[in-house]
């Protein structure tokens, strides 16, 4: 059976009475407020005899006049506006923050505007303590890369240097492929100590000045293995130590140490393996001198499908033959 006038109003009235949002009810006219629950006048710290009849922005609720003032216009011309983040000024002069949506509607024949408030500023807060700790957290990776990569540049400074360029290029490589903030963090990270697993091996074979013999290099090989042990328990946000230990990794299963294949290799090893092959190519080794970074990018598109991921070399080569992409010099 459908519910009377009063029975309706008494359902509204005890709604309005009891929510815990902040509404008010202004005049569709002249903005000023008719009504006001008991939960905004707890939120904005006035009576109720000081909000009826007057405009928000009289009492300072609302901090731009101005601008509550076109809202008001464009309410009235849509019928609808909405506010994600709005600052109030409490009748004791704080700010708080709230989420404020109004609508006109008819109410027995006459145009009414309804504004309902919710106070956010608990919300924000916590919102902005998590983006401090996620920089803080973020902060925290890097100072730990920096003395990982200290403790590299004190015992091979030829390898700290390449670390640097590599990091650089997977850095623009990636932002070519439009990748996220986040991602292109994680592999600036990884890139920058992929090879800390270095320092197991002997000096002597990382400053050769002749070609490695097979066992050297099955040595010098497994710097991946130890790198991914160095920093596997270290609890970052991203893959760093399975980027470290895939990114000598190829797509036909050529790369080492476990042989994987295409996607089974993860999209940041399959970029720092691509930045990797290009600056030890055209930078000199110990054991050689540099080949150039023509000869580079010439293995890299020979490579491209087989050994190394498409979409990876066209950024890459995008990169240096259209875009003009150098190392940066070394310091």
């Amino acid at each position: 059976m459908p519910k009377s006038a009063p029975e309706q109003n008494l359902r509204y009235r005890r709604l309005f009475e009891t929510a815990y949002d902040g509404i008010l009810i202004l005049d569709y006219e002249t903005g000023q407020i008719q009504d006001v629950n008991p939960y905004l006048i707890k939120m904005l710290g006035y009576t109720k005899e000081e909000l009826i009849g007057k405009e928000l922005w009289q009492i300072g609720a609302m901090i731009d006049k101005n601008a509550s003032i076109r809202a008001f216009a464009t309410l009235k011309k849509e019928g609808y506006i909405k506010y994600s983040d709005l600052p109030l000024r409490t009748k004791d002069g704080d700010i708080i923050s709230v989420e404020f949506v109004s609508n006109a509607y008819g109410v027995n024949g006459d145009r009414v505007i309804q504004c309902n408030i919710r106070d956010i500023t608990s919300r924000k807060t916590t919102e902005s303590e998590l983006i401090q700790f996620q920089q803080d957290y973020v902060h925290n990776m890097y100072e730990m890369v920096d003395a990982l990569t200290k403790v590299i540049v004190t015992r091979d400074p030829y390898t700290y240097q390449h670390q640097v360029r590599v990091a650089n290029l997977s850095v623009a490589i990636a932002t070519e492929m439009n990748l996220s903030v986040f991602t292109i963090e994680g592999l600036k990270l990884a890139a920058l100590i992929h090879d800390i697993g270095k320092i197991s091996v002997p000096i002597e074979i990382l400053t050769k000045p002749i070609e490695l013999t097979q066992a050297e290099i099955e040595m010098l090989r497994g710097h991946v293995q130890a790198g991914y042990d160095i920093v596997k328990d270290i609890n970052f946000q991203w893959p760093i130590a399975q980027t470290i230990y895939q990114h000598h990794c190829r797509l036909d299963g050529s790369g080492y140490p476990n042989h994987l294949k295409g996607d089974n290799i993860i999209l940041e090893a399959r970029i720092l393996c691509v930045a990797d092959t290009v600056e030890a190519m055209s930078h000199n080794r110990p054991y050689r001198t540099s080949l150039g970074i023509d000869a580079a990018l010439q293995e890299i598109e020979d490579g491209k499908n087989k050994r190394y991921d498409p979409i990876v070399v066209d950024a890459c080569l995008k990169l240096f033959r259209v875009d003009g992409y150098e190392f940066p010099s070394s310091s």
